[in-house]
């Protein structure tokens, strides 16, 4: 029956060494989709939380210009300011465009689509504003509201810009827990197949005869 036994060992064998196998599949399967979360997520890094804040910036100087201008206007100022509002105007048009184009949260969404709100209401109080000469009593009451309107508008952009911040440390702290999970499964990984590479070896070792079978010499019969 000694070959019996030696066929359930090598069952045995094959079977760890099955499971061996598909270990190493498996984690190749779980690295890969690691690997493809984390570029997507370095992407969204990217393309969605820093990019956006060089938008965010780029309007906010935009504001910034527009607002001192009124803030500095003069006579001889207000023939060329229409022209250069509208010059600001179609930056932030394009600013706006290409920060539609990333990928929104819902509290950045509707914090955006709040901004866009106050930007057209400013672009039609300023022609309302430049319009109003000779009438002081109208000019001050459209100022007020240009002034309201340009501090909201500024608030909306810090409110994005902080929605910026925490997006992106929940990015970051994504990436930090997909790289500890795969280091930990790695570790696990290892052990595994060093036990099961321990059980083979033992296995491979008591299949064999221990006694090894001794042949009569010819001659001595």
């Amino acid at each position: 029956m000694k070959w019996a036994y030696s066929i359930r060992q090598k069952i045995k064998v094959a079977l760890l060494l099955a499971i061996v196998c598909l270990i190493i599949v498996l984690k190749n399967i779980y690295d890969k989709h690691n690997v493809d979360e984390l570029g997507t997520t370095f992407s969204s890094v990217y393309e969605d939380r820093l990019l956006v804040e060089s938008y965010i910036y780029e309007l906010s100087g935009h504001l910034y210009q527009k607002k001192m201008m009124l803030d500095n206007l003069s006579e001889q100022d207000e023939a060329n300011l229409l022209a250069q509002f509208e010059t600001r105007n179609a930056a932030i048009s394009t600013i706006i465009s290409d920060y539609e184009k990333t990928k929104f949260t819902e509290p950045e969404s509707i914090c955006f689509n709040d901004f866009k709100n106050n930007v057209a209401t400013l672009q039609i109080l300023e022609s309302q504003y430049l319009s109003l000469a000779g009438n002081d009593a109208k000019l001050a009451e459209t100022r007020q509201q240009l002034n309201k309107t340009f501090t909201v508008a500024a608030n909306d952009l810090h409110k994005l810009s902080d929605i910026q911040v925490s997006e992106g440390k929940l990015l970051s702290d994504n990436s930090k827990k997909i790289v500890a999970g795969s280091s930990l499964l790695t570790q696990l990984e290892l052990a595994i197949l060093i036990g099961l590479a321990v059980m083979i070896q033992v296995l491979v070792i008591a299949s064999r005869p221990i006694i090894p079978k001794t042949h009569q010499r010819p001659s001595l019969n």
